[in-house]
Formats: structure tokens, C-alpha cells, sequence
């Protein structure tokens, strides 16, 4: 955890040599939307975009199906983006590459003003870590507690202490309708509870940017409220 830590520091600190530290200066919370959101929000302006998607080409596979998309996405500080696509895969894999986990076929993605494919492994990761996403497949880990799944990405990439961020989940939880952090393992909690403790998840540690994947999906009637009121 320590080299990890300190690897990330370095990173930072790459960027801020080369002049780009906006990543520092931004303090950031919450958005939802429909099949694909991106949004951002910060108390200062930022002189960078957050996010530049810029004439990008994603190649993949949808059960043995080729799937070829292309297009923009920028993103501004305040900006709500909503991206509407023909199925939840679709949507992960346009938020596979606006977070950096996918490199697209041809274009240019860059976030906080920084091109992901000019960076190291390091200094990519670093960024990655400022995003907060809302999984179309969960994403939880089986042999982690519910509670060590939404804590552990803010516990790599937030400054914040243990019992803060334990204060800061349990306030998200009642704000998305949970008397608290539901105890135990992913597999043995209600889907909707899930669902309630992915947008914890993704919120948490103050990102600069959120994606979330249909945040509502089989929750609509209980999930859209809270979503709304959080923004």
C-alpha cells in the first residue's frame, strides 16, 4: 500500500512539474443521466477541460458481434453529458475509454488536459484513480465485504483518514435511501441495495470526474430521486 501511495505521489508530481496540476485543484462531487453519464463538478474553474474524447474510434465484441462506434465527448467543469447507446455494453465500453482502461482503435482521450496516451502506466493510473464510475456489471470484488469494496479505491487515491471516509460513506449511503452500509458480502445483498451502494462507491473521495452506466438500471421508481437530489 505504501509503494503504491508513494508511486502515485510521483505521478502527481510529474504532472505538476510539466505544469499540469489542475487534478489538485479541483473538488468535485456528484452526477446521474441515462445509459452513459459523464460529469463533472469543482468550486474553482478550471483553466483544462476534464474530459476530451476527441474523434475516437471503439472497436469490440458484443456476444461474438462486432461493435465499431465513433464520435466526441468534452466535458467542462459543471458540464452534465448524457450519451445514448444501444445497449449497456456499448455503454461500457465508451466508459471503458473515457476513464483510460481502453485504449480506442484511432482519436485522442485526454482528462484534466493531459493526452492518456503520452503518459506512463503510473501517471495514467494516477488520473484514473480521480474517477468515480458506476459499474454496468458491478464490478464488486467477491472475497471483499461490501463495506471494503466502496472504501477500497478511496483508500489508494484519497488523502482522507479511515474513519472519514467511513463518515462520508455512511452519509452518501442515507442520501441514496440506506440506514447505513450494508454489512456482509456483495453476493448476499439485495440488488437494489447494490445498486444504492454503487453510487456510494463511485461518489466517494471527491472525483473530478463521474460515469456512471445507467445508474438506474432495475431500480428506476427508487433509485431516480435520490440520484437527483444528490446533484
Amino acid at each position: 500500500y505504501e509503494s503504491r501511495r508513494g508511486r502515485e505521489r510521483a505521478a502527481a508530481a510529474r504532472l505538476h512539474e510539466s505544469g499540469r496540476d489542475d487534478a489538485h485543484r479541483f473538488r468535485c462531487n456528484h452526477r446521474c443521466g441515462g445509459m452513459v453519464t459523464a460529469a463533472i463538478r469543482a468550486d474553482r474553474v478550471a483553466e483544462e477541460r476534464v474530459l476530451v474524447v476527441e474523434d475516437v474510434t471503439i472497436a469490440g465484441t458484443d456476444d461474438g458481434h462486432p461493435v465499431r462506434m465513433h464520435g466526441s465527448i468534452r466535458a467542462d467543469t459543471g458540464d452534465l453529458i448524457i450519451i445514448q447507446v444501444a445497449d449497456l455494453h456499448q455503454a461500457e465500453l465508451w466508459a471503458d475509454v473515457a476513464s483510460g482502461v481502453r485504449r480506442p482503435s484511432s482519436g485522442r482521450v485526454s482528462i484534466l488536459g493531459n493526452d492518456l496516451a503520452t503518459l506512463d502506466d503510473e501517471t495514467r493510473a494516477w488520473l484514473r484513480g480521480r474517477i468515480g464510475r458506476v459499474f454496468s456489471r458491478g464490478n464488486w470484488l467477491d472475497r471483499l465485504s461490501l463495506l471494503d469494496n466502496i472504501l477500497l479505491a478511496a483508500r489508494h487515491h484519497s488523502e482522507r483518514d479511515e474513519d472519514d471516509l467511513k463518515t462520508k460513506a455512511s452519509a452518501l449511503a442515507a442520501a441514496f435511501g440506506l440506514p447505513g452500509i450494508p454489512l456482509g458480502m456483495p453476493d448476499g445483498i439485495d440488488r437494489i441495495d447494490l445498486q444504492r451502494a454503487a453510487c456510494v462507491r463511485a461518489f466517494l473521495g471527491s472525483p473530478v470526474l463521474i460515469i456512471l452506466e445507467d445508474p438506474t438500471y432495475a431500480a428506476h421508481e427508487v433509485m431516480l430521486k435520490p440520484l437527483v437530489d444528490v446533484i
